[in-house]
C-alpha cells in the first residue's frame, strides 16, 4: 500500500509550520514509540483543544492545523486536522474521515438552530501495524464529564471513536451517513453541503454565535 498520500503536507495540514512542528515534538519528547506518540497527541488534541462548537466555520484558516493548535480551541473537522497534522509530523500517515451523525446530547443552545444532526463530523485515521485504526480526539473530557458520557480514551491498540450511549444507557452518538474519506479538508464541499443542508437563516444564527461566543 502506498501511504506517501498520507503524509502530504496541503494547505489545511501544514506540516512545515515551525510553531506546530516544534510543540509536536515537545509533546513527544523522549518517546520513539510510535504507539506511545499516537496516544499522546491524542490525549492533547482531544483534551487540551478545547471542543467548541460556536467557533467560526466559514473561511480556510478556520480549518488549518496551526491556526486552531494556537486558538486553542475548534469542532471536530479543525481538530481533526491538527491531529492529523501532528501525526504526520512524526512520519505516522494519517488520514480524515467524514460522516453525519445524529447528536442526542447536543446542547439546546444549538439544536435550537441546527437541530440534532450535524454535517460532516469528521475523526481520523492512523497507519499502525499494517493497518488503519480510528480515533476521533473531538470531545474533551471534561465536557464528556459534564454531559455523563464515557470519554473515548485510546488504548494504543483499538479505534476510539464516539461512544453510541452514554452512562446511563441512552443513545448518545448515531452515525446516519457515511461521507467517505480523504487525505485533505474538503473545504469546498463542505461549505457547499452545509449551505445545501440549512437553510440560509441556519447558517447566519451560527455564525452570529459563532462571533459572540
Amino acid at each position: 500500500m502506498d501511504l506517501s498520500l498520507y503524509l502530504q503536507e496541503t494547505s489545511f495540514i501544514d506540516i512545515s509550520n515551525p510553531s506546530l512542528r516544534n510543540h509536536t515534538f515537545k509533546l513527544v519528547e523522549g518517546v520513539s514509540n510510535p504507539r506511545e506518540q499516537i496516544k499522546i497527541i491524542f490525549f492533547f488534541v482531544r483534551d487540551q483543544i478545547k471542543y467548541n462548537p460556536y467557533t467560526s466555520f466559514f473561511h480556510p484558516e478556520d480549518y488549518r492545523a496551526s491556526e486552531i493548535l494556537r486558538r486553542g480551541e475548534g469542532f471536530c473537522i479543525p481538530k481533526a486536522a491538527l491531529f492529523t497534522a501532528m501525526m504526520r509530523i512524526l512520519k505516522i500517515p494519517a488520514k480524515l474521515y467524514f460522516a453525519d451523525i445524529k447528536n442526542n446530547k447536543a446542547p439546546k443552545k444549538l439544536t435550537d438552530i441546527m437541530g440534532h444532526i450535524f454535517i460532516f463530523h469528521s475523526y481520523c485515521g492512523v497507519w499502525i501495524d499494517n493497518r488503519w485504526l480510528k480515533l476521533a480526539p473531538t470531545f474533551n473530557r471534561e465536557m464528556c464529564t459534564k454531559i455523563r458520557v464515557q470519554a473515548n480514551d485510546f488504548d494504543g491498540f483499538h479505534d476510539a471513536i464516539l461512544p453510541t450511549v452514554d452512562l446511563d444507557g441512552e443513545t448518545f452518538i448515531e452515525y446516519v451517513k457515511d461521507r467517505g474519506e480523504a487525505y485533505d479538508i474538503p473545504f469546498a464541499e463542505i461549505i457547499t453541503t452545509l449551505n445545501h443542508c440549512y437553510e440560509n437563516s441556519v447558517i447566519k444564527k451560527w455564525a452570529q454565535i459563532s462571533s459572540t461566543d
